[in-house]
């Protein structure tokens, strides 16, 4: 039998421990979430659409004018 790394009493400690914290995590309902990249891309998800909401129509407007007036060799001047 191969000698182990830690104590049995070491072990029992540990996975222990590590039960009570994987038993806090709350896992969100939405797929994908429950890693930190995915815990992030919610947290931001309100804040881009509160932005996109307030912005986006007039960055679309703007981009438009500008391309109408680069085809039609006009200046928005």
């Amino acid at each position: 039998m191969a000698q182990t790394l830690v104590s049995p009493n070491a072990e029992s400690a540990s996975r222990a421990a590590l039960g009570a914290l994987s038993a806090l995590i709350v896992k969100p309902d939405v797929h994908g979430s429950d890693t930190l990249e995915g815990m992030v891309r919610e947290m931001l998800r309100p804040m881009l659409r509160e932005w996109l909401d307030a912005n986006l129509p007039q960055v679309v407007e703007s981009l438009v004018a500008k391309e109408i007036a680069r085809i039609t060799g006009n200046s928005l001047g």
